[in-house]
């Protein structure tokens, strides 16, 4: 059990990781995957709505997980 909760806190982890480095507005994805240009502002502004939901949500993960691993 110990181990299975390491493993989702090392994935958690490197999710939201992931997620804020592709937020970043100097390497993010304006950059890297839609290009420099702003003709795909639309397509840009969903994908970081995903992305920001995907951090908080692999952030509460990777907290919770670390609060109650002491304990288990």
């Amino acid at each position: 059990m110990r181990g299975l909760m390491i493993a989702f806190m090392l994935i958690s982890g490197v999710v939201c990781i992931f997620s804020i480095l592709l937020m970043s507005p100097k390497g993010g994805l304006g950059s890297g995957i839609s290009g420099a240009g702003g003709e795909d502002f639309g397509s840009k502004k969903s994908i970081e709505g995903g992305l920001k939901k995907s951090v908080i949500i692999s952030s509460i993960i990777f907290f919770s997980i670390a609060l109650f691993l002491p304990y288990i």
